[in-house]
């Protein structure tokens, strides 16, 4: 997959976005759980180095056409580690609800998403998450991200700038690219963190 129109200028953000969508959509699906396994071990692997017990962690169901996060999730919860789903509220916010494994979703009323059901939670809860992961299209070296468009992450991760919480976000590693390589915006927000099923990239 080649995002760059040509090495010298940066691909807008609707071309990478229809370029890493087509790629994805054409992984085959046995590849796309066995990566979505592999994502898992990298991600708890980093989890286990951390300073400190992580208790919580804000994560994401991904959809059919994303890398894969079932098997993370379920070994989080396997880990002992609570987890919290983001639910898409009015105004691009984001509320979190805590994540059981057979828990009730429902169609969300503002995005074209699933969301779980149950108490929902804001911005206080991130006093006490670890790290918040988070879903991409694609992440740059500078650790800008790359996002579906709808800009709830962007609009959240200011009102948490000064919570105690790493922030990551997941792609598959050749979507992890050298900065310029598709525009970015004045009010797109940096990651800490890149999860991919190879490894972790440290941004800062």
């Amino acid at each position: 997959m080649d995002l760059t129109a040509d090495q010298n200028h940066s691909c807008d953000k609707k071309s990478a976005r229809a370029a890493v969508r087509t790629w994805r959509r054409n992984l085959d699906t046995d590849k796309r759980e066995q990566l979505g396994q592999e994502l898992a071990q990298t991600v708890i692997g980093y989890l286990s180095q951390s300073t400190g017990v992580v208790q919580k962690v804000a994560a994401y169901c991904s959809a059919p056409d994303e890398p894969s996060t079932e098997p993370l999730l379920a070994a989080l919860i396997s880990e002992g580690i609570e987890v919290y789903l983001p639910v898409c509220e009015p105004g691009y916010a984001l509320s979190w609800v805590e994540y059981s494994p057979g828990m009730e979703f429902q169609p969300s009323t503002m995005a074209p998403v699933m969301e779980p059901v149950g108490e929902k939670a804001g911005t206080e809860l991130f006093e006490q998450i670890n790290t918040l992961i988070m879903p991409a299209l694609s992440i740059d070296s500078n650790g800008l991200r790359l996002g579906q468009g709808g800009g709830y992450y962007d609009r959240f991760l200011p009102l948490i700038a000064d919570a105690p919480v790493r922030v990551a976000a997941v792609v598959y590693e050749h979507e992890f690219v050298a900065a310029g390589t598709f525009d970015v915006d004045a009010h797109d927000q940096p990651v800490d963190l890149v999860f991919t099923p190879q490894q972790v990239h440290q941004i800062i």
